[in-house]
């Protein structure tokens, strides 16, 4: 007895139609009636090739027609005439098989099949088994007494069966496919009626059950004014409104940002033009007032599909977000600490750098926003590389804002990048010791060398030299540290164990001098890695071995001092270079512009903006180091086999001479 209720249940739409269910059948039902309306003369013309007699199809398909005519006509159940429609779709079927005798009169057997498919469109099981036990009875009755109307050959009662097994097969899944089609999408009003109504009494039980709890719950109508209903958290964090005071003129009272953003977005809600879901996404999430951090979440009220009211709840995060906050920096002291040990030196310089352009940025030292984004892009790359994301995040969607909305960092997000960093510098204070007392390293294999110059016959001149070195910095420590992070940049982004390559030639450098330009130099690296590699599936696509590799070189050649970084990956797509150059009225003819384009603000062919690069903003500040040291930048690239960036510098930059050293002592 459970199983034929369950088969029932399922055959048997629930209840009565809705009203959107009854204007769909309505309009469906016309629109079957016209379709079988235009029978009438695709049956004469089968008749007339036929010979099947046209006048007959003429009053045969008029005959037909009656039934469904009458019923759109005079029937008000729209699920009455979509089952008069199952029936007389299959006499149709058994007119167009009929008429069309002949060699083809088999094939005009699909039009059943096809109109099975299509009757699912009105979405009741029962249109569906009508036309099946229609097209059964059909086949049966005329296969005894008129099988030429059937079949166009003797054909015995299996045959009969075979068509009513593929009938049965059909019928079972279109029933299926329609009482979906009903329960998803004809039902839906219904579902979202009775979970309104649901919603509606959940809310005002909530409302008195909540009262006592440390949240704020309150509701606002359609014109953005607040309900006099509303929990004693509201109050208590952000004082009584006003009798008929709208919701953005109340956070107004505590922050007039977040009260001019709402009502902003409120406009978008009401006027309904985006889906209600990501309207409420532009709604402002966060508010902070008398110290504490607030979170707004927003559910919609509605009735018949309207928005009637928005049910606003304001949750104190301040203790959540401060854990997180803790959690977070902890995890990163413990990733520093793992650099300090294993390159102190680099981290030091590091540290001392960016923490320089993070306080210039607290500050508002930059008066232009040029110089700012290559501040907080240096930051936020540098940051990345040594494990800082707090750090990182922050620079990010301050570039995000700066860049999309042009809005520069406000006082309160200066002040929090600034606080950010102030805690890291107490937190690693007592690690670091004394970071102003300069102490000079030496390798074992260094001072092996200085100590058989002393004592062998080495002139003053050269052993002046190599004691001068010593407070130099070897290249092949900063470009060992460079790789370094070109292959922390290529795990982060998913390129995998990238290959470097380092041949420093034994060069040395001031410190001092080239530390803001090792800086800006990881921003070639970032774009090697980035731009340049391609992800493994692309290499092995274009028949390249492992995850690619990258050459950092420095040398000393013609009387120039050279950096370079050379990858293996795609080359340089000079064209889209070119058209970015253009778009923003730069010359873009010879190579030599292409280059000055590639380091021009702003330009990047990056399709979108990622944490790693987008912005057209590193490059830039590679150019303004480069320059800074009278330097100049040479590109080469090779489409599919590789880039090389050089960097030539006049070979007196490299370092002062050891009468300046010991000046400067």
């Amino acid at each position: 007895m459970t199983r034929f209720k369950r088969v029932r249940d399922f055959l048997v739409l629930p209840g009565s139609p809705t009203e959107f269910e009854d204007a769909f059948l309505r309009r469906l039902n016309r629109l079957a009636l016209g379709f079988f309306c235009l029978h009438l003369p695709v049956f004469v013309a089968i008749a007339f090739f036929n010979e099947t007699g046209p006048l007959a199809a003429v009053a045969l398909t008029l005959l037909a027609l009656f039934g469904p005519a009458l019923a759109v006509a005079k029937v008000r159940n729209q699920r009455a005439v979509s089952v008069v429609h199952g029936f007389s779709s299959m006499i149709f079927g058994g007119l167009l098989v009929h008429f069309g005798q002949g060699p083809v009169q088999i094939e005009m057997h699909f039009y059943f099949f096809a109109m099975l498919a299509m009757l699912s469109a009105f979405g009741n099981p029962l249109v569906i088994l009508t036309a099946a036990v229609t097209v059964t009875f059909h086949h049966l009755l005329l296969w005894a007494y008129l099988p030429a109307s059937v079949f166009n050959y003797q054909a015995p009662f299996w045959v009969v069966l075979v068509h009513a097994a593929f009938v049965v097969l059909e019928s079972v899944v279109s029933c299926f496919l329609a009482r979906s089609f009903f329960d998803n999408v004809i039902g839906l009003e219904k579902k979202v009626q009775e979970r309104t109504r649901a919603l509606d009494q959940r809310n005002h039980d909530m409302r008195l059950v909540l009262d006592n709890v440390d949240q704020g719950f309150l509701t606002i109508d359609t014109a953005g004014v607040l309900s006099p209903e509303r929990s004693a958290a509201v109050d208590v964090w952000l004082g009584a409104p006003c009798e008929d005071q709208g919701f953005a003129d109340y956070l107004c009272r505590v922050d007039e940002t977040v009260g001019m953003c709402f009502e902003l977005g409120w406009d978008q809600v009401v006027d309904g033009f985006l889906p209600l879901d990501v309207a409420i996404d532009q709604l402002p999430q966060e508010l902070r007032v008398a110290g504490r951090l607030l979170e707004i979440s927003y559910t919609p009220i509605t009735s018949e599909g309207e928005l009637q009211k928005m049910l606003v709840v304001l949750s104190d995060v301040t203790a959540a977000r401060e854990r997180l906050r803790l959690e977070a920096e902890q995890r990163e002291t413990a990733q520093i600490l793992d650099r300090i040990m294993s390159d102190k030196s680099g981290f030091l310089e590091f540290y001392g750098e960016v923490g320089e352009l993070v306080r210039n940025v607290a500050g508002e030292v930059f008066s232009e926003d040029a110089p700012l984004k290559r501040a907080l892009h240096t930051i936020k790359g540098n940051c990345m590389i040594y494990g800082l994301d707090t750090v990182a995040e922050r620079c990010h969607q301050l570039e995000s804002q700066l860049d999309e909305r042009g809005q520069r960092p406000s006082e309160l997000q200066r002040k929090d990048l600034g606080a950010r960093w102030a805690r890291l510098d107490e937190s690693l204070s007592a690690l670091l010791g004394d970071r102003d007392r300069e102490l000079i390293e030496i390798e074992v294999a260094h001072f092996q060398r200085l100590l058989e110059a002393a004592l062998g016959t080495a002139s003053r001149a050269e052993l002046a030299n190599m004691i001068a070195g010593l407070k130099l910095e070897p290249t092949s420590s900063r470009l060992r540290r460079v790789a370094e992070q070109a292959r922390r940049i290529a795990k982060r982004i998913g390129r995998g164990e990238i290959g470097i390559e380092i041949d420093d030639q034994d060069l040395r450098l001031e410190p001092a001098r080239w530390s803001a330009f090792w800086s800006a130099f990881i921003h070639v690296v970032r774009n090697a890695v980035d731009h340049g590699l391609e992800p493994p599936e692309l290499r092995a696509a274009a028949g390249k071995e492992g995850a690619g590799s990258l050459r950092l070189t420095t040398a000393v050649v013609g009387g120039e001092f050279q950096i370079a970084v050379s990858d293996d990956g795609r080359g340089i797509d000079w064209e889209a270079v070119g058209e970015k150059a253009r778009g923003l009225s730069l010359p873009a003819e010879t190579h030599e512009e292409l280059v000055a384009a590639l380091f021009a603000e702003g330009l990047s062919t990056a399709e979108r903006v990622t944490e790693t690069s987008g912005r057209g903003v590193g490059m830039a500040a590679v150019l303004e180091a480069v320059e800074a040291q009278g330097g100049r930048v040479e590109v080469e690239s090779e489409a599919g086999q590789g880039t090389t960036f050089r960097f030539r510098f006049p070979a007196k930059q490299m370092a002062p001479r050891p009468e300046a050293l010991l000046l400067a002592a």
